[in-house]
């Protein structure tokens, strides 16, 4: 303490001399600006009087100039005697106004330049003798670009150009004295403010906070050396301390009128003298009771709010505002109440509202707010005084949500047209942490209670609830201030989409999510707004990946018997955003043109395709990874081909206007492709022995198949051009198809073997396809029977005859003869038609 107590003393004593030598410094500034503006207006003087005898002397020229013009029009032979009366009459007139113009010129008492040169002028000397050299310059002489009337007479004897008269601009009057002081004043003051002045802001600003601060260090210092040396007692020191402020505050109050930011620094300072002094009081001395020594904290707090009202200085209330925050640790013990500390806080903080309100000071909100908080997090949370006390958890919590509602005033300070462009960035950043610093200091006071509400997920919503509230309210009351309204909506989507997770389980999330961004998406084409669209773009690109990752690492294990078909949450799950995504695709459509004008992040052209392909996509997931988990593995195996094969045609049929063939005839192709595949595997893989449920699944997805090959065929041969390159690639998908049919027909009368029956059916498909092929005189068909034919022979050849039984060889070679025979005579009979 003796170590710290002389350290004051020195501080107070350095505080003392750069007071001293501010003020100097303070004065010598002011002496340098009133030499400034004696120069300017001395300048403007002397400019104002050069100007008039500039425009004196040019008078006489124009009356020379005049005089010249009418002899020339006498020469041409229009001397009459009235012109020649006017003529003398003019003449004379402007030889009695040249005669008077130059002896006022005459009778004008010449400008002594009188200026004493210093160092801090010289700079400005010379500016101003380089304007008026400037100003003085001889004008150059433009000629008029129209003649006057004269010009247009004849030319005369001489051949002599006219004169013409000198261009005179728009006339402008002269500037006053006065007029130009004040022009010249407000350049002067422009310049100052594009260049910062560092030497002013060290010496007025920098300096005098430093001052302040080490002026109350030696304060504190020379008291503790007098309590050191027993010169005073400890009520002596005390008074001292309180004189001493006192002083500070009267100094201020006279230098406010001509020093604005030293007697703020005075007052401010003093203020400060009076918190050190009650603190030492009663930590050292105990001359007050914590209760006293509160009050008179509080009243400090209260009349600093009123000098800074006075004085009209944000800096003074803002140091008002920081001294109340220290003020309960000023008097605190071990012994605090938490809930009177937070009550202290609030009224604190309404009152500060009250004085930013008043002289509309955007600073106090958020300097309130920073210490708010921090004093909350550090007296509650890490203080560990919320276990196992309900009711204190319940005050904490409800003195919780009154800070957020506080801190959502400054609302009012930005719609108010003072508001600085800076100061509403300011605010609105506080407006928006303090959603989000609300649900962590309340989720807090949550997790360490327990409460009949232990969810976080409550309190998102409820903020969420907040901002919707306020964001009607802007929407539908007040016009303008569109970058809060848009501010308000995006908390309210924040706060709703985080109280998802916080309160459901992974499933209901994604669900939530998913009808969420529909929504959003359904918004934005109402309001235009980029917030919903890019709060609906994030929502839709969460809930597919996440529920992409549950679905693949996470899905429901076979074993699980508690949920039924179709009514778990898994399928509720993908089928809700399956259903989304497709929403999502319409409104997308409906509202092309908004979604395909401009750089947007959900641009028509890929985002509506890639909608539908995740709503097919989740659908077929979704009754997928139900057939696998809850039906017996041989059906789930043949379920999963027909939900391939019936979504497909379902999707072929329904969007047959979106995805119109002649635009995506490759996907078509490609599609066809797939499902013929699909359908091949499905049949040609199992077992020979299958059950009647299989059977009839089977038969089903076939004819399933057959439907969506028919109508991509004919949708596709409907189309003129390209009809020969496809008719051969249909001829060969068709026989496939029709050989897969011809295998599952005998594996449904209990046939496993199929060597008869390829020989059989690849026949009869060469034989219809040559029927097609003739009827519609396509020669590509035609060669595809006969490649098929050829087959079918080297087969009969190289296999059947040595390895097939009596009867099939039979059944194979006169099925087989009658065909060709029957083609035969058929070329015979088209044979002017077809070649």
């Amino acid at each position: 303490m003796d170590y710290i107590s002389s350290t004051m003393l020195m501080l107070l004593t350095i505080i003392v001399l750069g007071a001293l030598l501010i003020t100097i410094l303070t004065r010598l500034s002011e002496i340098n600006k009133t030499l400034t503006i004696m120069r300017l207006e001395l300048s403007t003087l002397k400019n104002s009087l050069a100007n008039k005898v500039h425009s004196a002397d040019e008078k006489p020229e124009e009356a020379v100039q005049k005089k010249s013009e009418q002899k020339t029009t006498i020469q041409h032979g229009s001397n009459t005697e009235t012109q020649t009366s006017t003529t003398k009459a003019t003449d004379a007139e402007t030889e009695t106004k040249e005669t008077v113009v130059i002896g006022e010129s005459i009778q004008q008492p010449p400008m002594v330049d009188v200026s004493v040169k210093t160092p801090e002028t010289e700079a400005l000397m010379l500016s101003e003798e380089a304007l008026e050299k400037q100003e003085t310059a001889p004008t150059p002489f433009q000629p008029s670009v129209i003649a006057p009337a004269e010009a247009s007479v004849a030319p005369t004897e001489n051949n002599a150009i006219p004169l013409q008269q000198p261009s005179t601009k728009a006339e402008e009057t002269p500037l006053s004295p006065t007029d130009e002081a004040t022009a010249n004043t407000e350049q002067l003051e422009e310049m100052t403010e594009k260049t910062t002045n560092y030497e002013k802001f060290i010496g007025e600003n920098l300096f005098g906070k430093i001052g302040i601060l080490v002026f109350i260090l030696g304060i504190g210092y020379f008291v503790k050396y007098a309590i050191d040396q027993n010169w005073i007692n400890e009520v002596a020191r005390t008074v001292m301390g309180f004189a001493v402020g006192v002083v500070m505050l009267g100094l201020a109050q006279w230098l406010h009128k001509r020093y604005h930011t030293f007697s703020s620094l005075l007052a401010g300072g003093a203020f400060g003298v009076f918190y050190l002094t009650v603190s030492i009081a009663f930590h050292y001395y105990q001359l007050f009771s914590q209760t006293a020594a509160f009050v008179i904290l509080c009243l400090t707090t209260i009349f600093m709010a009123i000098v800074s009202i006075r004085y009209d200085r944000c800096e003074l209330a803002v140091t008002a505002l920081v001294g109340g925050f220290i003020a309960p640790f000023i008097v605190s013990t071990d012994s605090g109440s938490i809930i009177a500390l937070q009550t202290y806080l609030a009224i604190l903080n309404l009152g500060m509202f009250a004085l930013a309100f008043y002289k509309k000071w955007g600073l106090l909100p958020i300097v309130a707010f920073a210490f708010t908080y921090i004093i909350l997090w550090l007296t509650v949370i890490e203080s560990h005084i919320l276990y196992y006390n309900l009711q204190i958890n319940f005050l904490v919590l409800g003195f919780a949500t009154l800070f957020y509602f506080i801190f959502l005033l400054p609302v009012r300070l930005i719609m108010q047209p003072s508001c600085s462009q800076r100061m509403h960035r300011a605010l609105m950043a506080v407006i928006t942490l303090n959603g989000f610093i609300y649900l962590l200091y309340g989720g807090c006071v949550i997790a360490d209670s327990d409460m009949f509400i232990n969810e976080p997920g409550y309190l998102s919503f409820f903020i969420a609830f907040v901002n919707l509230i306020f964001y009607l309210y802007l929407r539908f009351r007040i016009s303008g201030h569109d970058t809060l309204r848009k501010t308000m909506s995006a908390l309210t989507i924040a706060f709703a989409s985080i109280g998802v997770p916080l309160l459901f389980t992974n499933t209901t999330i994604f669900i939530i999510w998913a009808t969420e961004s529909v929504l959003l998406l359904w918004l934005y084409t109402k309001e235009k707004s980029v917030i919903y669209e890019r709060s609906a773009a994030i929502l839709a690109f969460l809930s597919i990946i996440f529920s992409l990752t549950y679905y693949i690492l996470w899905y429901t294990s076979y074993e699980d018997t508690s949920h039924k078909l179709f009514l778990n949450s898994n399928f509720l799950m993908l089928f809700t955003i399956s259903i989304a995504s497709f929403v999502a695709a319409i409104i997308m459509q409906r509202n092309r043109r908004l979604f395909s004008k401009g750089r947007r992040i959900l641009h028509y052209t890929p985002c509506n395709v890639i909608a539908y392909a995740v709503g097919f996509l989740w659908l077929y997931m979704a009754f997928s990874n139900d057939f696998t988990c809850y039906l017996a593995e041989d059906i789930a195996h043949e379920a999963n081909p027909l939900t391939t094969a019936t979504i497909l045609l379902a999707g072929s049929l329904v969007l047959h206007r979106r995805f119109k063939v002649r635009k995506y005839k490759v996907a078509y192709l490609i599609l066809l492709c797939f499902v013929t595949i699909v359908y091949m595997v499905t049949i040609w893989g199992g077992y020979d022995i299958r059950s009647t449920t299989v059977l009839t699944l089977q038969w089903v997805t076939t004819s399933v198949v057959a439907t969506l090959m028919g109508y991509i065929m004919w949708k596709m041969l409907a189309l003129h051009w390209e009809t020969k390159k496809l008719q051969p690639f249909f001829a060969v998908i068709s026989t496939l198809v029709w050989l897969t049919g011809a295998r599952l027909l005998l594996l449904t009368f209990g046939n496993p073997s199929f060597d008869t029956g390829f020989s059989l059916s690849l026949g009869t498909a060469a034989f219809l396809l040559m029927i097609i092929g003739m009827r519609c005189k396509s020669k590509e068909v035609r060669m595809v029977s006969l490649a098929e034919f050829g087959i079918v022979l080297g087969k009969l050849v190289l296999s059947d005859v040595w390895t097939m039984p009596a009867l099939g060889k039979i059944i194979v070679f006169i099925s087989l003869g009658l065909l060709l025979l029957t083609l035969s005579f058929l070329y015979q009979k088209l044979k002017d038609v077809l070649f």
